[in-house]
């Protein structure tokens, strides 16, 4: 963006104004440092980011904190996090525990919310 005749680069400068600047500050060190020391705390957001700009290396630091930090909770949620960002390693697992605890799932409000918003989710975590 800084090498074409850019905003950015008559400005010299990048706004980014569709993530918090916590996460802001911990994906920048990580492209510096190779280490996220905030993840557990924002791996959803941080997973997000990583998509979006893709730091292969982070996404799948944050699928795997996201894969053990699984709860009955927030299995659908992290499911419906994993679809929007192409996580499929996480996807996976979200489904092999939903299928696993099932019952108890369902009664969960973000259960409800996936039946709302992401339907075909549903089919997808049955028919595996």
């Amino acid at each position: 963006m800084f090498e074409h005749e850019m905003e950015e680069k008559k400005q010299n400068k990048v706004e980014i104004t569709d993530m918090d600047h916590e996460v802001l500050r911990e994906m920048l060190r990580f492209i510096y440092t190779g280490k996220a020391t905030n993840l557990e705390k924002m791996d959803a957001d941080l997973l997000a980011a990583a998509d979006k700009y893709d730091l292969e290396r982070l996404k799948v630091m944050c699928e795997e904190s996201l894969c053990s930090n699984l709860s009955v909770e927030t299995a659908a949620e992290v499911l419906i996090l994993a679809d929007m960002h192409s996580a499929n390693q996480l996807k996976a697992h979200a489904i092999e525990y939903i299928n696993t605890h099932a019952t108890d799932i369902m009664e969960t409000q973000g259960w409800k919310t996936m039946i709302n918003r992401q339907p075909h989710l549903i089919a997808e975590a049955f028919r595996a």
